[in-house]
């Protein structure tokens, strides 16, 4: 389908392989695949868990890596099934997709699927969303990509609130690639602390994201982190990555026999087209201050103007009713590219959200 690129097997498989995956140090997750009676697949789910769920949202399961045929007793089975494994383990409501967790690969893609792939974000065929309401889930929120050009990219310098104030106390570093761990841990801390209060959160593990800027450092560039520091402690950060995706297109998720060769060609000569505004966070102690309201929109102005080579900038993904950051972005030249949809079985009377 137009705007689909398959992923590499391998990313897929360290994903998912509980040998190797982050997620399975502080989750549990099963996996369900619907097939027809000659055996061919139909269809893919899981059924996950996060012990780092906060208090309160426990009770919710959370499904993910669904795909399917245009059949909607496809999904309608394989949803039954995560609701079946939940359920066993005490949690009677199931919300999703995410791949794992909200810090991952979340909803299902209802626009833009022609605008083509993004690094960490998932695509799936138009039909898929009115499947999943028909196996009785309900949505429950939106969240958007934006576009951003690299010409009107270049506005955010000019942003209210871009600049700092006089007097800050405010310096401005990059990512040191020689301490990726130590960086990681920095980015949680900051990342956790800012999007706490966020509808469905769960915090950020450092070890993920160290996994993930590793898996990345041949494409890793210090220009791709800004990170702002008040009196010398680590205050806000913004981090992009450039699309992964551009560098296997065409390879059918497959590196074997030959693509591997074609993969390291172009990890030494590609220029990016797309990248991602991934990661944002502010201190604790400074997010209700005015300066602290100030730093993720001078980060983000910083990490553009030290990314200035042409590519599209993304900007995702934020949800619907964040009023304020749309706003921002919308001031800034951004545009919404594309939707996606997180959905859950419907509250009963008496139950909470």
């Amino acid at each position: 389908m137009p705007g689909f690129q398959p992923p590499l097997d391998l990313e897929r498989t360290l994903l998912l392989d509980p040998r190797v995956a982050p997620f399975f140090t502080h989750g549990e997750a099963a996996f369900f695949i619907a097939s027809d009676d000659q055996g061919r697949p139909l269809g893919r789910i899981s059924a996950q868990f996060d012990r780092l769920t906060p208090a309160g949202r426990t009770d919710i399961g959370h499904f993910g890596c669904l795909d399917a045929v245009d059949d909607p007793a496809v999904v309608a089975g394989l949803v039954a099934a995560a609701r079946a494994w939940h359920a066993e383990r005490g949690r009677h409501r199931i919300e999703g997709p995410f791949t794992y967790s909200i810090n991952e690969e979340v909803g299902v893609q209802v626009e833009g699927q022609d605008r083509g792939d993004m690094v960490l974000m998932p695509w799936h065929p138009p039909y898929l969303g009115a499947h999943v309401e028909a196996a009785g889930l309900v949505p429950v929120k939106d969240l958007l990509a934006y576009s951003v050009p690299i010409e009107q990219g270049a506005r955010w310098r000019g942003v209210r609130f871009a600049e700092l104030p006089e007097g800050s106390r405010i310096t401005v570093r990059k990512l040191r690639l020689r301490d990726l761990s130590g960086e990681a841990a920095i980015m949680t801390d900051l990342f956790n602390a800012s999007w706490r209060d966020n509808w469905g959160f769960i915090p950020l593990a450092a070890a993920e994201l160290t996994t993930l800027l590793r898996v990345i450092r041949p494409i890793l560039r210090a220009d791709h982190a800004v990170f702002l520091e008040h009196e010398g402690r680590p205050a806000a950060f913004a981090f992009i990555m450039p699309n992964g995706y551009e560098l296997f297109r065409g390879f059918g998720g497959r590196l074997m026999p030959f693509n591997w060769a074609r993969l390291a060609w172009r990890i030494l000569t590609h220029r990016f087209a797309s990248k991602r505004v991934t990661l944002l966070g502010v201190r604790t102690d400074l997010r209700d201050t005015i300066l602290g309201a100030r730093l993720p929109i001078v980060a983000i102005a910083r990490l553009i103007a030290a990314n200035p080579q042409p590519a599209e900038i993304e900007m995702s993904w934020i949800l619907d009713d964040n009023v304020r950051m749309r706003r921002i972005i919308e001031g800034a030249g951004g545009t919404v590219s594309k939707r996606y949809r997180v959905y859950a079985d419907p509250v009963t009377e008496g139950e909470g959200p």
